[in-house]
């Protein structure tokens, strides 16, 4: 019996034994010659090079090089610097073997004082001052075959979950020469930031980051502001809450959309983004334009959910001072067009005081809507979205009409002018064969979105500063959006199932519902409490300033009135903080009984597993002996 016992606990350290040799081996096997194979089990595929990656990558048909500086032995003693450069290394493999005729990969490590720390300085690459005095680097430098060059000067690591799209843009950036016209015209300080071109000058301002993506793709020009017509090189126009324009202005751009133009056309029945105490108007329209595409949307209505609405601080601190506030919306992708190749890459947009996009009756153009609200969503006036708005009284005005309305919609089909009788006049005066001449229908193919503000950086993205290097965090896929758009409806469609990838947002569905419930009887019963609060405090003052028989003393009777509310106002009191300190108390329960799930129930469900399986085990080699 005893020997059987041996025999089983030597083969069991040889099994043991021989696993771990096998694991190491394969481990090697897979390091040395199958870096570039990956298995992507994560739900968004964010290792897995999407189908624009590809496509650019096969497009290179003359050499591509690709130097990475890593200081890898530097790195050794940080482990989180460690394992991110050699996800980089990993991922530009995989582009070198996507075409590894013409791309080229050297991965340098540049000791101190060496002749690779003199190519990378050179370069235009940034590194991190160690203690000992060297210098640690993890940057990029491209070049191509007709003197093209881009770098990354240093891999931030907040911007890990971007890193496929930050290698791609490097790499279009490449090619200046098949870059499209984008023709701009914004009210919005998109070129100097919120404090206007005075910041820019003091060196406090900062241009917007989509302002800045979109010169890294297309060659924007900005439209005049005097226009009287749309530049012929433009491949798409862009209105970005445009200031009033004349009606020469609004037939040059109905000539353009008519004629087969593309337009992206942001606009806004309150802009966030402009200072009240500007002179300009906080609310955008098109005149008739919009009517002859066959829809309409009101500049005076916002559309406010509470569904979506964004949590937002309001005043104060403490957990009292977060709000829902139903203008401000977190929209996630089961309000984002799933059919369409621009949103099916997003899946998370912010807007801020969005207006509502609806059909016209007998309208011949057709609306496929690419973001909508949810149908716990109401119309409100836009004057309650100036100033300091009250995000309670919106929630207890809120009476959802169950309708989703369209924040975001294409345009396709056929129209009519905005100005017939303008194109008459012009047509009889230039003559029946005039070919430049204005039309008086067309075919357009425009997107309409009822929101300027998702252009605010505030509003999706964080700015940070590494190593005097701009970085841009996103935290929703506006940007994504946005380039998204003007790159398909200009006739690129290489990079659209990128862009979006890595802003995984998944928010706590379960938990965001029962927090809306309890605050939503909070608030009801937080009203009730305040209304009797207000009405004794008010009935103590007017007994306290009663004089009977012109004296200043109160009647034993007044008294007891004004004591018996005084006790009722303490008791009032007492209730509403009882209210909000539930709230509170339920809100925290459920955010325990989470960390409990996440931190501990696994890990014990695991360990009892082993433990069972362990004893299974040992009862059946008993029954066996």
């Amino acid at each position: 019996m005893e020997k059987i016992r041996a025999l089983l606990s030597r083969r069991s350290t040889v099994q043991l034994i021989l696993a771990s040799l096998v694991f190491l081996s394969v481990t090697v096997i897979e390091d040395r010659f199958f870096r570039a194979a990956r298995l992507d089990l994560t739900a968004e595929q964010l290792y897995t090079l999407s189908d624009g990656t590809r496509q650019l990558l096969a497009s290179y048909d003359e050499p591509v090089t690709l130097n990475f500086y890593f200081s890898k032995t530097l790195a050794a003693p940080f482990p989180q610097l460690l394992s991110y450069g050699k996800r980089i290394e990993d991922l530009l493999r995989a582009f070198e073997a996507q075409n590894s005729a013409n791309i080229q990969l050297s991965v340098i490590d540049p000791e101190a004082f060496s002749e690779e720390e003199d190519e990378a300085v050179a370069a235009g690459l940034r590194g991190i001052p160690l203690s000992d005095g060297s210098t640690l680097y993890m940057g990029l430098s491209v070049s191509d075959a007709v003197d093209g060059e881009a770098i990354i000067p240093f891999f931030a690591d907040e911007r890990e979950k971007f890193l496929e799209y930050d290698l791609v843009k490097l790499l279009a950036t490449l090619d200046t020469d098949s870059k499209r016209t984008l023709t701009l015209m914004t009210s919005l300080p998109m070129q100097f930031g919120p404090g206007g071109p005075q910041a820019m000058l003091a060196g406090q301002g900062q241009p917007y980051v989509l302002y800045e993506q979109l010169f890294e793709f297309f060659n924007v020009e900005d439209l005049a502001p005097d226009f009287t017509a749309i530049p012929g090189e433009t491949d798409v126009l862009m209105l970005v809450h445009p200031p009033a324009l004349s009606d020469d202005q609004l037939f040059a751009i109905d000539q353009f959309v008519l004629k087969g133009g593309r337009a992206l056309i942001f606009l806004d029945p309150h802009s966030e983004a402009i200072n009240p105490r500007a002179t300009l108007p906080s609310s955008s329209s098109l005149g008739p334009l919009l009517a002859s595409w066959g829809v309409e949307m009101s500049d005076q209505l916002v559309v406010g959910d509470s569904s979506l609405a964004q949590r937002v601080q309001m005043g104060g601190f403490g957990p009292d001072s977060v709000k829902d506030y139903v203008f401000w919306m977190a929209i996630n992708d089961g309000f984002l067009s799933s059919t369409d190749v621009v949103t099916g890459a997003i899946n998370s947009l912010n807007f801020a005081s969005t207006g509502a996009i609806a059909p016209i009756e007998g309208a011949t153009t057709v609306l496929d809507p690419l973001v909508t609200s949810s149908a716990a969503a109401m119309l409100y006036a836009s004057s309650r979205a100036v100033g300091l708005p009250d995000p309670d009284g919106l929630l207890r005005d809120m009476q959802p009409t169950g309708e989703s309305y369209v924040l975001s919609t294409r345009i396709q089909g056929a129209a009519k002018t905005a100005f017939p009788d303008r194109v008459a006049e012009t047509v009889v005066a230039a003559g029946a064969d005039a070919a430049d001449g204005p039309v008086a229908s067309g075919d357009i193919n425009i997107v309409l979105t009822a929101d300027s503000d998702l252009f605010d950086d505030r509003f999706w993205v964080q700015v940070q500063d590494m190593l005097g290097q701009r970085v841009a965090v996103p935290l929703a896929g506006n940007g994504s959006f946005v380039l998204n758009l003007a790159d398909h409806i200009s006739g690129s469609e290489a990079m659209l199932g990128l862009r979006g990838r890595g802003i995984s947002k998944r928010p706590f569905e379960k938990v965001d519902e029962l927090r809306r419930a309890a605050e939503a009887k909070y608030l009801v019963e937080e009203e009730e409490l305040q209304n009797r609060l207000s009405e004794t405090e008010a009935r103590i003052a007017a007994l306290e300033g009663q004089n009977p028989d012109g004296n200043s003393v109160l009647s034993v009777e007044q008294e007891a009135e004004i004591e018996r509310f005084r006790s009722q106002l303490l008791e009032t009191r007492k209730a509403l903080r009882n209210v909000k300190r539930n709230l509170r108390k339920n809100i925290e329960s459920l955010g325990d009984w989470l960390a409990f799930i996440n931190i501990a129930l696994m890990p014990m469900l695991i360990i009892l597993y082993v433990l069972a399986r362990l004893v299974v085990r040992r009862r059946r080699t008993h029954r066996f002996l």
